[in-house]
């Protein structure tokens, strides 16, 4: 379980949910990861209530985050589902927490998966500039309330 302060929408531009400091080896041998909502973030995105969990991923892989963050992990999904279980959160510390699904409740027979959109900006190595376009482009979006096709952004050397 993660405590994040972003969207769905961001999430799809990263490729998953990151940049988490956790076990690497851990992390790849998970098989579920359950988003909960931290609205105590300058730049929180979502608008689901404080320490709620909002999203269930089943998790594809593992992937390095971005520079300067070398150490720390972005975690892949394939499919995901919408949930709403208000305080989830357990007050961790650490905003990655190891549970199950059966102890937060979650039935993954029951959910509605839906794919997990797979572009080739999250095959590339984040590291890449576009990835960052990428990333503003969506928060720009989120605080305009608009699809993030409709951000143009131009860099003029």
């Amino acid at each position: 379980m993660v405590f994040t302060s972003k969207s769905l929408e961001t999430m799809k531009v990263e490729g998953g949910t990151g940049n988490w400091a956790g076990k690497e080896e851990r992390l790849r041998h998970t098989k579920w990861v359950v988003a909960t909502r931290n609205l105590k973030s300058a730049w929180t995105q979502g608008d689901e209530p404080h320490g709620s969990a909002f999203l269930v991923g089943r998790i594809s892989g593992v992937k390095a985050a971005s520079a300067p963050e070398s150490d720390r992990f972005v975690i892949q999904f394939d499919r995901y589902a919408d949930i709403s279980i208000p305080k989830a959160w357990t007050n961790n510390r650490n905003p990655i927490a190891y549970t199950s699904l059966s102890e937060l409740g979650i039935d993954p027979e029951k959910l509605e998966w839906k794919d997990f959109p797979v572009s080739t900006s999250q095959n590339a190595h984040v590291k890449a500039p576009g990835n960052v376009i990428d990333q503003a482009r969506t928060m720009i979006a989120h605080a305009l309330s608009i699809p993030p096709e409709a951000v143009k952004i131009t860099i003029a050397f």
